[in-house]
């Protein structure tokens, strides 16, 4: 099931661990946080979130120990390229992790989320993408191939039963492989 799943997504390796979607938030960002201080970056606690995201995501990032920063999102509800930027230069230092909802909760395909990625990147962060809505994406884009780092899946929205159905959750984490020892595993 890992490997189907990596597949599906462009991750490099998977942890079924999480028990839900809120669980592999945080999961996912425990792991960048380990990585930054696996690296000596132990002060790189700014997350930034667009102001388009899941609503879970800043209480994810704050359980995680992170500092969140709130991204503007234009009239069409895509990120504000500007504002992020200017986030990026503002935090440079201390950037950890930009969490973005692709396609966002607005149902809005971010088309610059591959220059995303790159920005935040070259800042020393890490590029979180919130899977809730990766029913959108299976067989169409992975988010692995696009840039993104690690994201959650919904497994119970994508391939079961809708949001609130009753049913059990189901949250494992996609990552690329420097985030990899990282994944939960006990």
């Amino acid at each position: 099931l890992e490997g189907w799943l990596a597949g599906i997504t462009g991750y490099d390796a998977v942890s079924v661990q999480p028990n839900a979607g809120s669980q592999g938030e945080f999961a996912g960002l425990m792991a960048i946080r380990a990585y930054h201080q696996a690296n000596g970056d132990a002060q790189r606690t700014v997350c930034l979130i667009p102001s388009s995201a899941h609503g879970t995501n800043a209480a994810s990032a704050v359980m995680a120990g992170m500092h969140v920063v709130v991204v503007a999102c234009d009239e069409s509800g895509d990120v504000d390229l500007t504002d992020l930027e200017s986030k990026i230069n503002e935090h440079r230092e201390n950037l950890a992790a930009l969490m973005i909802t692709y396609p966002s909760t607005h149902g809005v395909f971010e088309e610059a989320v591959g220059e995303i990625c790159s920005r935040v990147h070259k800042a020393g962060g890490q590029v979180y993408i919130d899977g809730a809505n990766l029913n959108a994406l299976v067989g169409l884009a992975k988010p692995g191939a696009f840039g993104a780092d690690v994201s959650h899946l919904n497994l119970h929205k994508t391939f079961a039963i809708p949001h609130g159905g009753g049913g059990p959750g189901v949250g494992p984490i996609g990552v690329r492989a420097h985030l990899a020892p990282f994944l939960p595993g006990h």
